[in-house]
């Protein structure tokens, strides 16, 4: 019998591939940790070992810790950590964004994550797991609020992103 976690996961989850139908069909393991913390959900791919048992090993997973986690949080989880490298289209737009990163910019984000983030990895590191994948989720998965978005972006960042949520179906801002 399930418990009403498990329930709650499973409805949240099903609920996210019923708005974005990208994710139906996807083998993932997903499950719903409430904690009273200030992180909404956590992304693990199959190669981590670290993991909440409830999630098997060699399995992509996600674990959501607060109840008011949105479908399109889920689907950006999932996109910016696994699908940009396993998904031949978005791989492609993802490696063209990451052309079109500002490296001053990048590593101004890095200082601040070390700063007041207490990051601790290098650079490059924390570029590839954390600093573009931040920034690509931003704009595409409304991440970051729209007049943020409309001054941090360039216009041909904006064009590639929207081919992104297109690519989705994520509805135009």
């Amino acid at each position: 019998m399930a418990n009403d976690n498990e329930v709650m996961g499973r409805m949240m989850f099903e609920k996210a591939q019923k708005e974005y139908p990208y994710l139906s069909g996807k083998d993932i393991a997903f499950s719903y940790t409430p904690k009273k913390d200030d992180r909404k959900l956590e992304f693990y791919g199959p190669e981590e070992t670290e993991r909440p048992k409830n999630i098997p090993s060699g399995k992509v997973g996600i674990e959501v810790f607060n109840p008011k986690v949105a479908p399109l949080d889920i689907l950006g989880d999932y996109v910016s950590h696994y699908a940009v490298q396993n998904d031949p289209r978005l791989k492609e737009l993802y490696a063209q964004f990451q052309s079109q990163l500002n490296p001053d910019e990048m590593l101004k984000r890095y200082q601040y994550h070390q700063q007041h983030l207490g990051e601790q990895r290098p650079y490059s590191e924390w570029l590839k797991l954390v600093g573009s994948p931040e920034v690509f989720r931003g704009y595409t998965f409304n991440q970051w609020p729209s007049e943020f978005s409309q001054k941090y972006y360039t216009p041909e960042q904006i064009k590639t992103l929207n081919e992104v949520r297109s690519y989705l179906g994520i509805k135009s801002r």
